[in-house]
């Protein structure tokens, strides 16, 4: 498959949140190739970006409200886990599922899918932008019911212009991460042509050391001569 197949068949197979990274890393394509098929599968709707300060993409319609106990999909959620992360949650003041991730040490899918099912529960609020932690006695029934959209529902409604505002924010954190990873492209690309470069010379150094033209002439006479002659 092309990388094209290749990613859109992860996007339909996998019904978690994810990144690019985790894409490239699913595919076993560089991310400089992912990013841009992300960012055409995101321009027709085909996954959404659910939390743009993270980059966490999903598939559109990936599941509807689930009823299963400790489990949603193939995903099994385990309550000592959720424990540990309503305790970190306590401790700091969190605004992002970003930085619960690097202070936890869990992927941002991982933290993203339990705190989706901890807000299903209303185990998890929002206090002055930061979460915080409402009650634990729901903690071994996490998993039982899932709403997608809980977490997000945490924020409290904008008003058209704050609606603006954020979209206006979205599209721009939008761009620059466009912006990024097309200079990522470039930069490999740069990289790329200065190794092909090197590996040209390397190569007319070596056939300069084995012709009769070393013993009388320098090697910009001679890469020179050979150029011109091509």
């Amino acid at each position: 498959m092309n990388p094209n197949e290749l990613v859109l068949n992860f996007v339909n197979l996998y019904n978690h949140p994810f990144t690019a990274e985790l894409a490239a890393e699913m595919t076993a394509l560089d991310i400089s190739l992912v990013a841009p098929i992300l960012d055409k599968l995101y321009s027709d709707l085909t996954i959404k970006l659910i939390s743009p300060e993270d980059g966490i993409f999903v598939r559109n319609n990936r599941y509807n409200p689930v009823v299963g106990y400790n489990k949603k999909g193939d995903w099994r959620f385990d309550p000592a886990a959720a424990t540990a992360l309503l305790d970190l949650i306590e401790q700091g003041q969190y605004k992002s599922v970003r930085a619960i991730a690097n202070a936890f040490g869990r992927s941002r899918q991982w933290v993203f899918v339990y705190m989706e099912a901890m807000a299903s529960l209303e185990m998890i609020g929002l206090c002055n932008n930061a979460y915080t932690v409402l009650n634990r006695g729901k903690i071994n029934f996490i998993g039982m019911i899932i709403i997608p959209g809980a977490l997000g529902d945490l924020r409290p409604k904008l008003s058209d212009n704050e609606k603006q505002k954020r979209a206006e924010e979205k599209e721009t954190r939008h761009r620059i991460w466009l912006q990024r990873q097309a200079e990522r492209v470039e930069k490999r690309k740069h990289a790329e042509a200065e190794k092909a470069k090197s590996e040209l010379l390397f190569q007319a150094w070596k056939e300069y050391r084995e012709s009769d033209f070393y013993a009388f002439q320098d090697f910009n006479t001679f890469l020179m001569n050979r150029y011109t002659s091509q």
